[in-house]
């Protein structure tokens, strides 16, 4: 996962990284680095600001999170940039716009060298370290730039099979984890980064809270503020309270059945749009703030107050500007314009995209049936005022789109757009040029609310599908499609299923049918490559893998099945040469580091073996196979008591692993203990009675004993 290491000189090597970016950083930061606030920032994915008590919410109070806001400013009127998790976040690090910085949906990479507050605050002197909670913020993403250490340890072998946007770390988990770094990195000015994904669905809010909140939202909110009250119980001990600048606030919100949304990303509205923004001051700071501010603002503005707070100038690449100085003078800007977007319904339900723009109390919605809502007097934006306030619409929407013209990147990133590569891969698979909805203009297609339903029911087939119940939703699938045949979201999941029921030529035959409609999409091609090596057609999976990986580089699960089927066929060399890829990636990935150790024990290759399966065992240490193999280099090694504990965790995990027994057996006999031996060789005879190895095994104890 291209996990970003500390090199000599950093300042020097960022200033060399940056030149491209026509942003000189300065030689030498505004106070001595020891003198300067250390920084924090706190965001947990998917929180509404007003399921927070501080933010006025009755049935419940959230006192941990609400004791941030003491000595500190509340902001009660912020808005996300986009309501989908990496592009939020994008925009948050980057004071960019989502069209300016090229990352508008999740899965999406950050491009190459962009100018994040952590490389800002890392050329300033600054220890710098993320913690995240989903892997939708995996480093492989692009937002570790700029970070000494990038904590994204996702294991995507063991949650295979699990849609990659619910693949999550409890909260304790991601807090303990920063916790220890602060331990050892407190000593100077330093940049932490905490995401709590423990909010997104599907919900799992650990015991014993479960029973004290329930395994809901809200359940998940109460977690999440007992997991930031014992942070900021660690915080107060240290110490760190007096010289941090503590920012708690999160990337979007939850619709909860708002407008026909269930989750977020179809809509923009303010359900998904408002969260919390909370500053909270260092306790040795001499400057005065408002307690409170009410001045409508986004999440692209974070970056740039937090730099003025400490005394460094913002880039001239940041869009956003800084709140400080409504703080100062106690008069905020209130003609300031807060522009969000979504494209999910475009890219994904063949809609039309949709912007917007607030200012003041009005927020005006671009789409083909234009909203208009006055957020003072109708927050819940129930009632459209477009052809009422004509004249102010359309106001508001040339203002939308001067600002967008404003701020648009003149180029896009590399990335962006489908490789040479990519696009000759395709080609020779006999796919023509990309015709996805993606590639349309934003404002083509059908308003999304006119296609609500049917992106309900596809939701409430995924959650179905994730639980189990995958006829139930294979038939809303279905219903989906009869309406809308050239959808490409719903077909893919309907090919999953079929896939995960072991269906794999009616799943082929969906994912062909996808890739009809969107050549450029590497899921379907992944899938297409899966089912195609269930079916024993290995060819025709390596060709899917290899456009995968073509549009997704850092696809690892589909380098991960290419270098399976050279496995199998043989070729440890290729197999190889892709499992190194992938951990240049990924250093943690499971798959790769076993696989490699396996083929270092093969090719006698002993100090790397070792380091490569320890390796695996770290990443699963309940993996029965990865003990087993690992038992077997300390076998090889004449290790004996490290192979026998090896062999009897395997066993402990798994007991009827015949191989792990059989493999015990082997030790007790090289130990002499030959009886406990022949008992290991039964066990292993019992659980498979065509064990060959363990009945000559046997045979041969036997005739010795004879």
């Amino acid at each position: 996962m291209n996990q970003h290491r500390a090199v000599p000189f950093p300042g020097l090597a960022l200033i060399l990284i940056l030149l491209s970016t026509s942003y000189a950083l300065p030689s030498s930061p505004a106070a001595a680095p020891s003198q300067m606030p250390s920084v924090v920032i706190i965001s947990v994915d998917t929180l509404r600001a007003d399921r927070l008590s501080s933010y006025g919410y009755r049935h419940y109070t959230t006192p941990h999170i609400d004791a941030i806001a003491k000595g500190g400013t509340l902001f009660s009127a912020i808005s996300s940039q986009v309501p989908l998790t990496l592009p939020s976040h994008t925009c948050l690090l980057t004071s960019t716009y989502p069209f300016a910085n090229g990352v508008e949906d999740n899965g999406e990479k950050v491009s190459p060298h962009t100018l994040t507050l952590a490389r800002i605050l890392k050329s300033h002197g600054y220890h710098t370290a993320a913690f995240v909670g989903g892997f939708v913020l995996d480093r492989r993403f692009g937002l570790d730039q700029g970070f000494d250490l990038y904590d994204s340890p996702f294991d995507l072998h063991k949650e295979r099979g699990t849609d990659v946007g619910d693949i999550k770390l409890l909260g304790s988990r991601v807090v303990d984890s920063a916790t220890q770094w602060l331990q050892k990195n407190s000593g100077g000015p330093f940049f932490l980064f905490i995401h709590l994904y423990d909010l997104h669905s599907p919900y799992n809010v650990p015991q014993p809270y479960r029973t004290r909140f329930g395994n809901s939202y809200d359940g998940e909110i109460r977690y999440v503020d007992v997991e930031v009250g014992q942070f900021w119980d660690f915080l107060s001990r240290a110490g760190l309270l007096k010289n941090t600048l503590i920012v708690f606030t999160a990337d979007h919100g939850e619709s909860l059945g708002q407008h026909g949304e269930m989750t977020h990303g179809y809509f923009i509205y303010q359900s998904t749009l408002w969260v919390p923004l909370i500053f909270h001051w260092p306790a040795e700071s001499k400057l005065s703030f408002a307690p409170r501010v009410s001045a409508p603002a986004g999440l692209v503005d974070v970056a740039p107050t937090i730099l003025q707070f400490l005394g460094i100038p913002s880039p001239p690449q940041f869009q956003g500007k800084s709140l400080l100085g409504w703080l100062r003078n106690g008069k905020p800007h209130r003609d300031r314009e807060v522009y969000s977007e979504s494209l999910y319904a475009h890219d994904h339900f063949g809609c039309s995209g949709l912007q917007s723009l607030r200012v003041g109390r009005y927020k005006y919605i671009d789409a083909p049936n234009p909203e208009l809502y006055d957020l003072e007097h109708d927050p819940e934006e129930l009632h459209n005022l477009d052809s009422q306030k004509r004249g102010l619409a359309l106001a508001y929407r040339k203002r939308l789109l001067a600002l967008v013209a404003k701020n648009e990147r003149k180029h896009q990133p590399a990335g962006h757009a489908l490789s040479a590569e990519a696009m000759a891969r395709l080609r020779s698979l006999g796919y023509i040029a990309a015709n996805s909805s993606s590639s349309q203009p934003i404002d083509a297609g059908a308003d999304p609310k006119d296609r609500v339903r049917a992106y309900d029911q596809y939701g409430r087939a995924v959650a179905l599908a994730a639980v189990g119940n995958l006829r139930q939703s294979n038939a809303l699938l279905r219903a989906v499609l009869a309406q809308y045949p050239h959808l490409t979201n719903p077909r893919v999941s309907l090919g999953l299923n079929d896939q995960k029921m072991g269906h794999y030529s009616a799943a082929a035959k969906e994912f062909r049918l996808v890739l009809q409609e969107d050549p450029g999409n590497e899921i379907a091609h992944f899938d297409l490559g899966v089912s195609y090596f269930k079916l024993g057609q290995p060819q025709s999976a390596m060709e899917e893998l290899r456009a995968a990986l073509a549009i997704a580089p850092y696809y690892t699960q589909a380098e991960n099945l290419l270098g399976t089927i050279w496995l199998h066929q043989g070729n440890y060399q290729k197999a190889a040469t892709h499992f190194h890829h992938i951990l240049t990636i990924d250093p943690e990935d499971f798959a790769a580091n076993y696989d490699l150790g396996a083929l270092d024990i093969l090719g006698q290759h002993w100090s790397q073996a070792g380091e490569r399966l320890l390796a695996a065992v770290r990443v699963e240490p309940d993996n029965s196979a990865a003990h087993n193999v690992l038992g077997s280099y300390y076998l090889q090694r004449s290790e004996l008591i490290r192979a026998q504990e090896e062999f009897t965790r395997a066993i402990q995990i798994r007991p009827r692993f015949a191989r792990a027994h059989y493999n015990l057996g082997l030790v007790y006999y090289r130990e002499k203990q030959v009886g406990k031996a022949a008992d290991e060789f039964r066990r292993a005879l019992s659980i498979n009675p065509q064990f060959t190895a363990a009945r000559r095994a046997l045979e041969m104890i036997k005739s010795s004993d004879n």
